[in-house]
């Protein structure tokens, strides 16, 4: 029971370390740009919506 308890812990590593290289490669490339095309289907999103947002977000 021992024994495949530590091959599961070592599997387990390996895979935190397979994430861990995953995320830093992912956030090292740079800030992905938001794209809102395709998200629904028939629904047109104008500038005057997009500064209504940002308006929304920072009142200031």
């Amino acid at each position: 029971m021992s024994h495949y308890l530590l091959i599961r812990i070592e599997a387990l590593q390996q895979e935190l370390e397979h994430l861990r290289q995953t995320v830093l490669q992912q956030t090292q490339v740079g800030p992905r740009s938001t794209q809102l095309q395709g998200l629904w289907r028939g629904v047109d999103v104008s500038e005057d919506d997009f500064a209504a947002a940002r308006r929304e977000i920072n009142p200031n």
